[in-house]
């Protein structure tokens, strides 16, 4: 990393993962890290703020608020850069660094409404919920043969389509289970602990709300590949 002076690094060319680890030496070059933090805002800002303002609609939140929850979002990120490239299901990292902010974006908003402010969540609460096919996709480990994929994101709009007809509480516990139930195993105590907080529900309702998702995907499936014989 290129620390002789400020002046030195061209921050508009930088990838955006350069400007996380720059923004991660704050304490130690703080001119560095200030400069690439103000890129990185001015490089996502757009995108940040037409997904708080979908979010925050859905919630009865008008586009004052939208904007507050995206600047808390970047704030969350000055403070914690913690996206790990290695993880990252997206080829394209700018797209998995979108979709780590939504998560994050996605937290705030829940905590929003608890307290009016900026969330403070633990680093456990900040990648919890899985809202959407998208996310979903960044959970799993696609296969690298394009077909392959594109059978994979083909099958997870489907599963995104016929949850359209239920409620939001439906969709997230669904993607969530999916994205956290591994083979033979049951959802971690951790996950279902944050669905129960965040959707004020018991772990009965939970279990509930999953299994109607469950079985009317499988029928939306069955009754998709029937037509498709």
């Amino acid at each position: 990393m290129n620390t002789s002076t400020n002046q030195d690094i061209d921050f508009e060319k930088l990838p955006s993962v350069d400007l996380l680890d720059y923004i991660s030496f704050k304490d130690e070059f703080p001119k560095e890290a200030e400069a690439s933090f103000v890129q990185f805002c001015y490089r996502f800002e757009k995108d940040l703020k037409r997904k708080s303002e979908i979010y925050c609609n859905k919630y009865g939140y008008n586009e004052v608020v939208a904007l507050e929850i995206a600047h808390c979002t970047f704030a969350r990120v000055w403070k914690y850069p913690t996206f790990d490239k290695d993880k990252s299901k997206a080829k394209d990292l700018d797209k998995g660094i979108l979709i780590w902010m939504y998560r994050i974006l996605y937290t705030q908003i829940i905590k929003y409404g608890e307290k009016n402010t900026c969330a403070e969540p633990t680093e456990e609460e900040d990648l919890s919920l899985v809202t959407n096919a998208e996310e979903l996709l960044a959970k799993f480990d696609v296969p690298d043969d394009a077909e392959a994929k594109r059978v994979v994101v083909a099958k997870l709009k489907t599963i995104e389509r016929a949850l359209t007809r239920l409620s939001e509480k439906h969709r997230i516990i669904y993607f969530t289970y999916r994205a956290y139930r591994k083979e033979g195993k049951k959802v971690p105590r951790t996950i279902t602990k944050l669905l129960r907080d965040k959707l004020s529900l018991t772990q009965k309702s939970v279990n509930t709300y999953y299994g109607d998702a469950d079985r009317h995907v499988t029928n939306y499936l069955d009754i998709m590949n029937n037509g498709e014989a």
